[in-house]
């Protein structure tokens, strides 16, 4: 159930389908449809992140000069770069936040899934009064993870644009979140999950290159 992503309701009603059983179900509270709501629009935002990610990445400027060109310098085919949705977020420390803002994505999600992060506006020097966000995974070459059955729960990211002041860290992966949680995860299962079933063997490394 974890590893697929489902709920508890969700893994029953994937049983009873399989094994063609039928269910009684009631309906469910206030409180568990609005829990339900919350991660179906995490994973509705990490869906559009990845896709936005690969966009940059396949077709802008820096996204070709920049991301394309590491991981040419890695030996990656255009093959596997679409199988792993692989990306490049802008150097611009709010660009996603600004894309996601204009295509009616509601910053909570943003920060919900670590794809942001809130800056105090103290800080921020933000005169209107609010707290900024800042893009997480600005200047990286972006790795999106996904659950066995196929959703983006989180992202990982290496850092590749000099031009990205502040960022120290090489790599920075997602926080834990309602839909993430890093120790029941394994990067690349899905993608291998098949091969894996087939040749009945995994071997396992360290790092996304």
């Amino acid at each position: 159930m974890e590893l697929e992503q489902m709920t508890y309701p969700d893994a029953l009603r994937w049983l009873a389908k399989k094994y063609k059983i039928e269910i009684q179900e009631r309906e469910l509270t206030n409180e568990e449809k609005q829990r339900e709501s919350e991660r179906e629009s995490m994973f509705i935002v990490n869906d559009w992140a990845a896709k936005y990610f690969q966009d940059i990445l396949l077709h802008d400027v820096d996204g070709i000069a920049i991301g394309m060109a590491y991981f040419r310098g890695r030996g990656f085919r255009d093959d596997i770069i679409r199988k792993f949705q692989l990306g490049f977020a802008l150097p611009k420390r709010t660009a996603l936040a600004e894309a996601a803002k204009a295509a009616g994505y509601n910053p909570k999600y943003l920060v919900d899934t670590g794809l942001c992060f809130k800056v105090d506006k103290d800080e921020a020097g933000n005169k209107s009064g609010e707290d900024k966000i800042l893009d997480r995974f600005s200047g990286r070459a972006i790795f999106p993870w996904f659950s066995v059955s196929g959703k983006v729960v989180a992202f990982g990211g290496r850092v590749l644009d000099s031009r990205t002041k502040g960022i120290s860290q090489k790599y920075v992966n997602s926080p834990d979140s309602v839909i993430y949680h890093k120790e029941r995860e394994l990067y690349g299962l899905y993608q291998a999950k098949k091969a894996i079933a087939k040749e009945d063997c995994v071997f396992m490394v360290e790092g996304y290159t």
